[in-house]
């Protein structure tokens, strides 16, 4: 069973759970399974929705992918996109392909080391090919993004490429967040959706640390307003860009 199949049943506890003698031999890779079956489960229900979202609410624009490990969400993205006939959406990858970087926001979570989460670029291409759908329209923008997020960087993207539709902020760190909510300012537009993929995890949910951080900070300085949408998980929440009206009062947090 995973947790897209919680099944109920007649009666106490209305729904179906292991007993002891399932999970007598689980065990660290049973639950590595096991929370990856229903965090990707659930990943993959945002995708199908925001992508009806966007559709339905006629935004045009890019994906942006900000951390692109094992190319799951970049893979889901390229899926939704296609069965929604998004055939002129342009994908952009952002990822140092080495892994994290240093880090000084003393994360909490034993994983995120320097060097760890690390997806090769050439790896990054073989599963994009593999998978088959607009891999034409895929690009790298390899380097951490405290070098690669540069002025002239962002320049370009503003003049040349389109704003952004949705971006997907899995960077993990409040250190590596900062630069990428800097650079997409000025390619947002109305109904451009952010996923932040980790705003609770890492730094024990606080919200004055992490990703959380990095967000809060940007809001208090973009000239747009954003507005809480979809939870994905305990550990995600996209927002939706909007202008703002002084004149009429918005509680939707």
């Amino acid at each position: 069973m995973s947790l897209v199949d919680i099944n109920s049943k007649v009666g106490e506890p209305w729904v179906e759970l292991p007993d002891g003698h399932e999970l007598e031999s689980w065990g660290k890779e049973e639950r590595i399974t096991w929370n990856q079956q229903g965090r990707q489960a659930e990943k993959y229900r945002f995708f199908r929705q925001i992508f009806d979202f966007i559709t339905d609410n006629s935004i045009s624009g890019a994906y942006h992918e900000y951390g692109c490990h094992r190319v799951r969400t970049f893979r889901m993205a390229l899926t939704e996109a296609r069965r929604h006939g998004l055939s002129e959406m342009d994908f952009f990858a952002f990822d140092s392909f080495q892994g994290l970087p240093d880090s000084t926001s003393s994360p909490d979570h034993a994983v995120w080391k320097q060097g760890a989460l690390s997806t090769s670029e050439a790896d990054f291409k073989r599963l994009i090919g593999e998978h088959g759908i607009f891999a034409d329209r895929v690009r790298t923008i390899p380097g951490f993004y405290a070098d690669s997020l540069s002025e002239d960087l962002q320049k370009r993207f503003v003049e040349e490429e389109q704003p952004i539709a949705l971006a997907c902020i899995d960077c993990d760190l409040y250190e590596s967040a900062v630069p990428v909510f800097r650079f997409i300012e000025p390619m947002l537009q109305e109904g451009s959706v952010l996923y932040l993929d980790d705003l609770f995890a890492g730094y024990r949910g606080s919200p004055v640390r992490g990703v959380a951080r990095a967000f809060s900070e940007f809001r208090a300085r973009s000239r747009f307003k954003f507005v809480r949408h979809v939870n994905i998980g305990w550990w995600g929440r996209s927002y939706i860009a909007y202008k703002d009206d002084p004149s009429v009062p918005v509680d939707l947090d």
